[in-house]
């Protein structure tokens, strides 16, 4: 991973093997970000993509491996959450989307993350909805 900073963005561009959401993780630390907001392209070749269904309250996840074009990484950044979604395309220019939890870049994935000092992004458990959301 190699990163740049400047005027409250970080630029970031992963290398071929990395996974993702554990650079993240590691950008999140390395630069204390209590409120980011990150979107990027590239190419992954393994995922793990989730679907949250609201009545039962419950994630399902699948795992997909192949030759991915990422034509859309977006999500936000707190201190006790990394929340990420992913648009990819296949081989057959199919696409598969949802909540990312897992992604090994296949060749660069190339991220900006906006910062700012607040508010920062604590999320609550929300009963109704099962979810961690925003505590503003």
């Amino acid at each position: 991973m190699k990163t740049k900073k400047s005027s409250g963005k970080i630029f970031v561009r992963l290398n071929r093997g990395e996974e993702v959401i554990a650079k993240m993780k590691e950008l999140r630390k390395k630069y204390d970000i209590k409120n980011g907001f990150f979107h990027g392209i590239g190419a992954v070749d393994k995922l793990k993509l989730g679907n949250y269904n609201v009545e039962n309250q419950n994630y399902r996840e699948k795992e997909f491996k192949g030759a991915f074009e990422v034509s859309n990484f977006t999500g936000n950044i707190g201190p006790d959450k990394i929340h990420a979604h992913i648009t990819v395309g296949d081989e057959s220019y199919d696409t598969k989307t949802g909540h990312c939890s897992m992604a090994r870049t296949s060749g660069t994935l190339e991220i900006i993350v906006h910062i700012s000092d607040k508010p920062i992004l604590q999320h609550k458990y929300d009963k109704e909805t099962g979810l961690n959301i925003f505590d503003f």
